[in-house]
């Protein structure tokens, strides 16, 4: 029996043999075929992402617009109005908070457009790793693709002029757009301004007029400039009391002719002398950059008195230097192609290199308000009809005005007549209450303080003057990157005085502001 099992046994195997071995070479066989379609599949997609590649790059041509750059909200408002394609993908865009105004924008992602009956594929991407600094907003960049061409590059150029045209009709109809300086990039600050007309500037006969005449003629001689080589620039300073309108003039003028208004304060503790020179380098073509009160920036070296120069440079925040403005006004780096403004309530205070000409070339003086600047007022206000009224009632504001030693600024008459602004009759009946807003706004004799008193006993030696606190412009708020806790300002010294001399403040300061937070 047991040699009957063991011969059966061998019979199975010897049976069941080509059975096994033919299996294992089906399975063989079949799983080398899955690998080489795999193979195969994987280069033909290789191959093709390689045609396709070269195929796009022969084909087609694209145009790549960063956020960064000035044409961005150009393509942007032609994309939401001139794309001959309703678009089906958007984002809003808040104008006017309060007004509950807003706009829609092409939302990231990607859109089909057209122009001039060529389609383009744009492709709008948001990149949220990525962020500016000092607006935080995410790095974003529009790529334009259509069929290549003979001529498509032109075809690009006729793309953001008309992009570029466009954005600015539909903005200076009626706008001003103001620019502040973030670093050395100008950007816009705040909604636009409607435009002020410059007949709303009521000054003095002839000055408005002589100053548009200037501004145009230089306007216009931007190749007579060039062949005589001399610097294609213009600056004027306009300087008079508190409240004449230098600055509404300004935005009048720059109004008048299409221009932007780029704002900078001289006196921002972050100034230095190479950031003025690349903003006034930088400064956008069609503007006009306005320095506000020049004479607070600087110590004007006419002080015969070492003790009082030295003292109000002590107290002078900025780091900007008169060599550094000069230099970046009229210097071998200075910018050609702008038009700047300047204003100041004490001429007397600046220096005679910075009032030179080529660097200051008109200066005009705007006073208080005269009999024609009231009358021109009034009319503003209530209508050229009442030519008799407006008279009496410049004659009756000017006059009693004389009562507190000086006429009515602009701002005091505009003060005056907004509270009467219905009413042309009671503003002709109380004129004679100018006076007394003047009055109200007659400065007062001050003292020294004790401190400066002190100051003064030793000059030899300079008082380490500390910061403390103070209050922020919005201005100063909106460029912070970070949201400032209640005390930070306590934990800052004074950048020109040591350290050491008011440790045990800065401590105080350190551990009160910690129990705070």
């Amino acid at each position: 029996p047991r040699r009957s099992t063991k011969k059966m046994d061998q019979g199975i195997a010897s049976s069941l043999s080509p059975l096994l071995e033919g299996t294992s070479g089906a399975i063989f066989a079949g799983g080398a075929g899955v690998a080489a379609m795999g193979m195969a599949l994987t280069f033909a997609r290789s191959s093709s992402r390689t045609v396709v590649g070269m195929l796009k790059r022969q084909l087609t041509t694209t145009l790549e617009v960063t956020s960064k750059d000035a044409a961005y909200p150009w393509v942007l408002h032609w994309l939401k109005t001139s794309g001959n394609r309703p678009l089906r993908h958007v984002s809003v865009a808040t104008l006017e908070e309060a007004a509950g105004s807003f706009e829609l924008v092409p939302s990231p992602g990607r859109h089909l457009s057209y122009f001039k009956g060529t389609p383009l594929l744009v492709d709008r991407a948001r990149e949220y790793g990525t962020v500016n600094a000092s607006s935080g907003t995410p790095w974003e960049r529009v790529t334009l693709t259509t069929f290549a061409q003979p001529g498509k590059t032109r075809f690009f150029y006729e793309l953001l002029e008309t992009a570029k045209a466009e954005c600015e009709a539909a903005r200076r109809d009626d706008e001003t757009l103001v620019m502040t300086c973030w670093g050395t990039e100008w950007r816009q600050f705040g909604q636009p301004r409607r435009k002020r007309p410059l007949e709303s500037v009521a000054l003095a006969e002839g000055i408005a007029d002589s100053v548009v005449a200037d501004v145009r003629d230089w306007i216009d001689s931007a190749e007579w400039y060039r062949k005589r080589g001399v610097p294609y620039r213009r600056g004027y300073l306009l300087h008079g009391p508190p409240g004449s309108g230098k600055t509404s003039f300004v935005l009048a003028i720059a109004a008048h002719f299409d221009l932007d208004v780029c704002l900078l304060s001289l006196s921002e503790e972050s100034l230095t002398d190479d950031r003025l020179a690349l903003a006034l380098a930088n400064a956008p073509p069609a503007s006009v950059v306005l320095l506000e009160d020049v004479d607070a920036a600087f110590v004007s070296r006419r002080k015969n008195n070492r003790e009082e120069r030295d003292r109000a440079m002590r107290q002078s925040a900025s780091s900007l230097t008169l060599s550094g403005l000069l230099n970046a006004l009229d210097g071998a780096a200075a910018a050609e192609g702008r038009i700047l403004f300047m204003t100041t309530n004490y001429v007397d205070r600046l220096d005679d290199a910075l009032l030179r000409p080529g660097r200051v070339d008109v200066v005009k003086f705007l006073d208080h308000a005269d009999k024609h600047q009231a009358a021109s007022l009034f009319r503003q206000f209530y209508g050229d009809s009442l030519e008799a009224a407006s008279h009496k009632f410049a004659r009756a504001a000017v006059r009693r005005a004389d009562d507190v030693g000086r006429p009515p600024s602009m701002a005091e008459l505009q003060a005056f007549l907004i509270e009467h602004k219905h009413d042309p009759d009671a503003a002709v009946r109380h004129a004679a209450d100018v006076a007394d807003i003047a009055r109200a706004r007659k400065p007062t004799t001050t003292t020294r303080s004790d401190d400066e008193n002190d100051e003064n006993d030793d000059p030899a030696v300079a008082p380490v003057r500390s910061r403390g606190r103070r209050v922020l412009s919005a201005l100063e708020v909106d460029k912070l990157p970070w949201n400032p806790q209640p005390g930070w300002e306590d934990l800052l010294t004074d950048p020109g005085g040591s350290s050491s001399s008011s440790s045990s403040s800065s401590a105080t300061s350190s551990s009160s502001s910690s129990s705070r937070r």
